[in-house]
């Protein structure tokens, strides 16, 4: 629904990439439910993208109506990381964002020491390949999580509860 890439072209972002296609399947969709009001919010949503993809690309680049199928150009020529960038990502909420992260740090530190010593009492040192094995299990949705906005600090917060708890089991050994 854009229009063609053109040599000297920057790849677009993985995250524009993605709300294209996932525009693209909406667009298909209200298109066959016929609402107006949906319509419009589709057309608005696609200039929108658009108008990202001109700023990016700093260039205009012609976007097709997908209730019309007229062209509409979207100017662009712009720098990218420009103002439009800016506005385009939300600051981040530090402020109320540590505070959960270290909860869950706290909170997973103590569950997973708690636990760990309760299987080391029953089972000695198998409390060791038993807590890697959870780690390892949580380490590729810590990892997806990174990106989504508000998960990103409980997943931040339990991955350094994980440190601190080898830390301390580790430390526990010692004695």
């Amino acid at each position: 629904m854009l229009g063609d890439r053109q040599s000297g072209d920057l790849p677009l972002p993985a995250d524009l990439r993605r709300s294209i296609q996932e525009w693209a399947a909406l667009a298909e969709m209200v298109s066959r439910t016929g609402d107006a009001d949906e319509l419009e919010l589709v057309r608005s949503r696609g200039r929108l993208l658009a108008s990202r993809v001109a700023d990016h690309l700093g260039r205009p680049v012609e976007f097709t109506v997908p209730t019309t199928g007229g062209p509409d150009d979207v100017g662009g020529g712009t720098d990218p990381g420009s103002a439009a960038d800016e506005v385009s990502d939300p600051p981040t909420p530090w402020a109320t964002g540590l505070p959960i992260a270290v909860f869950a740090a706290i909170l997973v530190t103590m569950g997973d020491v708690a636990l760990s010593r309760a299987f080391a009492d029953a089972f000695g040192l198998l409390w060791v390949p038993a807590n890697l094995l959870v780690g390892l299990g949580l380490a590729p949705s810590l990892y997806l999580l990174r990106s989504v906005p508000f998960w990103r600090w409980p997943a931040m917060g339990t991955a350094a509860g994980l440190v601190i708890a080898w830390v301390v089991l580790l430390l526990g050994l010692l004695e």
